[in-house]
């Protein structure tokens, strides 16, 4: 009981005691918890833009008044001036909301928050350790601890008051269903954060209560050296020996890889970088050898990922994606090269390089959105002034343009209108330049419908779907049934599909694959004799045929298969379909449609 006690009055203290160190920062976390509590409660008449908005904002806030308050404890002198950088906390939090939030939500808006937070967050990890005056391995050691921490105990408190409402709402009484929202919101939005600031020690600071404090954060747990040293590293170094062996293989058959390999590579190297800087304060063997050879090892397979996105950056511009896996191959390479060649070999050149590089990707010109709506905007011009339809800086409609050119042009302009860069278009038409209208007049534009091509040019088509539009109307007139089915050619045998009696007579419908891409359905009387049949070949095809446009909602016309003789037509129309080439030994099809027969 008394220990309980001592948890309960530990934890009581450390939360005063972040009050009174994290003021501003908790503010903010309040700030961001009242706006969801709007959002999620729906009551509001407030534009909920708006309100994404100030909870943008609020998140700023929070990471840059942490930032503060750590650089305040790390340079004394600093200390009293507390309120005026506090009062400039507020006013670069005003500042964020008018410049770098727009009246509608975008993609650009999440990823400057998230570039600008990650560079505040890695400020802070590197400010308590700035010159090596404490070991950086012990404050990022610290912060691990502490998110890992507050991250189970949020879960927990989490799992345990949605145990209690759910049992309050089934056994007594009924309760309002965001309950576990706003609960979510109130565990995982504030306290989590608040509790994650309570047991971080003051790094730079020589109290005996502090002191104390730090000697807990700073002790490495048993379990937590065995995963690092034990399960993580030699886990990353089979994987290195994976991407090493690939990289030989590239070489010596030349044939180099397109899309693949940046991806997995940067989260190589950022997994990499995490491991190295958690295990920078341990010594044991394995430890060792991992510190001394991942920046050597790293160093080649950046080489390669950044060849791989020169080549994709070749065919189609840049975009964001592009631009962030180039920066961080960059950043990779130059922080590889620092702990190779730098005499004290200090992990905190990680986090300092990764803010910096963080910050100059989001300061024009060199920024992710300028360069990359420029890239975008000089592909589209190409791509028009080649098939003459920007003329006197006016688009031309035309719809007898290449295949390649019709799918290039709707994906970037797709990019940009989602990233809200045709607006920035000059040349392009003002009332068409946000993102319902350029939807709804996308034909009007250019001339031709949206053409979605999902391989690369001069590849063969491997999937098609097809779906029949529900908005329109299906002629059933002089049919006697319609019956719903569905179909696939996974058996070798036939199927039945459908029984139905019309008249005195039993009639069956049956499915039988043909050379394993072709379905072939017949009518079979009661002594089942086949009275009429028809394959879907010539349709599924015609399918191929542009497997580049889109095949949403299309007219029953596009969809229907008639065939008849003197005694019974039969009508079949798809109502969806998936078609699939990529295995070459085996097509897959499989979908449902609608027969209609009528017999005299």
């Amino acid at each position: 009981m008394n220990k309980i006690k001592k948890f309960i009055n530990n934890i009581s203290s450390n939360l005063k005691t972040t009050f009174v160190r994290f003021p501003i920062a908790i503010l903010f976390l309040a700030f961001i918890s009242v706006i969801l509590y709007i959002e999620i409660d729906g009551n509001f008449t407030v534009n909920e833009d708006f309100l994404g908005r100030l909870a943008f904002t609020g998140i700023f806030g929070f990471f840059l008044a942490v930032a503060i308050q750590f650089k305040l404890e790390r340079y004394h002198s600093s200390i009293k001036y507390t309120l005026v950088y506090g009062i400039l906390n507020f006013i670069l939090a005003a500042a964020y909301f008018v410049y770098m939030t727009n009246t509608t939500m975008s993609q650009s808006m999440f990823i400057h928050l998230f570039v600008i937070s990650f560079a505040l967050f890695a400020s802070y990890l590197y400010i308590p350790s700035a010159k090596n005056l404490i070991n950086f391995g012990d404050v990022a050691l610290s912060h691990f601890k502490a998110a890992f921490t507050a991250i189970l105990y949020g879960v927990v408190l989490y799992i345990g008051f949605v145990a209690i409402i759910g049992a309050i709402d089934l056994l007594l009484y009924k309760l309002d269903t965001n309950i576990y929202a706003h609960m979510a919101n109130i565990v995982f939005v504030f306290f989590t954060p608040l509790y994650y600031l309570s047991l971080l020690p003051k790094f730079n600071s020589d109290d005996e209560l502090d002191l104390s404090k730090k000697e807990v954060a700073y002790t490495y747990p048993k379990v937590l050296e065995i995963l690092v040293s034990y399960i993580m590293i030699p886990l990353i170094s089979i994987f290195s020996i994976v991407l090493i062996i690939y990289f030989i293989k590239i070489l010596v058959t030349g044939v180099w890889p397109v899309g693949q390999v940046g991806p997995m590579v940067l989260g190589y190297s950022a997994v990499g970088y995490f491991i190295y800087i958690l295990s920078s304060n341990l010594q044991n063997h394995f430890s060792v050898l991992f510190r001394k050879f991942f920046p050597m090892v790293l160093i080649p397979l950046v080489m390669m990922q950044l060849l791989s996105s020169y080549i994709r950056i070749e065919a189609y511009g840049i975009t964001e994606s592009r631009y962030y896996v180039v920066l961080f191959g960059i950043f990779s390479i130059v922080c590889a090269l620092m702990l190779i060649l730098g005499k004290k070999k200090s992990s905190n050149t990680i986090v300092l390089l990764s803010a910096i590089f963080a910050i100059l990707s989001i300061i024009p010109p060199v920024d992710a959105f300028s360069i990359s709506m420029n890239s975008q905007k000089a592909r589209l011009e190409e791509i028009l002034i080649r098939n003459n339809m920007l003329v006197d800086n006016e688009i031309v409609s035309k719809a007898d343009i290449p295949n390649e050119d019709k799918s290039e042009l709707t994906n970037i302009t797709y990019y940009m209108v989602r990233m809200g860069y045709l607006s920035d278009v000059e040349w392009f038409p003002e009332e068409f330049n946000s993102e319902p209208e350029y939807y709804g007049n996308f034909e009007k534009i250019y001339g031709f419908k949206e053409y979605y091509n999902n391989y690369s040019p001069g590849e063969t088509p491997t999937f098609v779907y097809a779906m029949l539009d529900p908005n329109e109307q299906i002629e059933i007139s002089g049919f006697d049934i319609f019956i719903n089915a569905y179909i696939n050619n996974n058996s070798k045998t036939a199927d039945t599909i459908g029984n139905f009696i019309i008249g005195e007579n039993n009639y069956t419908i049956q499915q039988n694959t043909i050379n394993k891409d072709e379905i072939v359905i017949s009518l079979l009387d009661e002594e089942k004799n086949i009275v009429l049949e028809a394959s879907m070949k010539e349709l599924t095809d015609l399918l191929f045929e542009n497997a580049g446009e889109s095949k949403e909602l299309m007219s029953p016309g596009e969809l229907t298969i008639n065939s008849q003789n003197s005694n019974v037509h039969m009508r079949i129309l798809v109502n969806n379909i998936n078609i699939d080439k990529s295995d070459t030994t085996n097509t897959s099809i499989n979908g449902n449609i609608l027969i209609f027969i009528a017999i005299p």
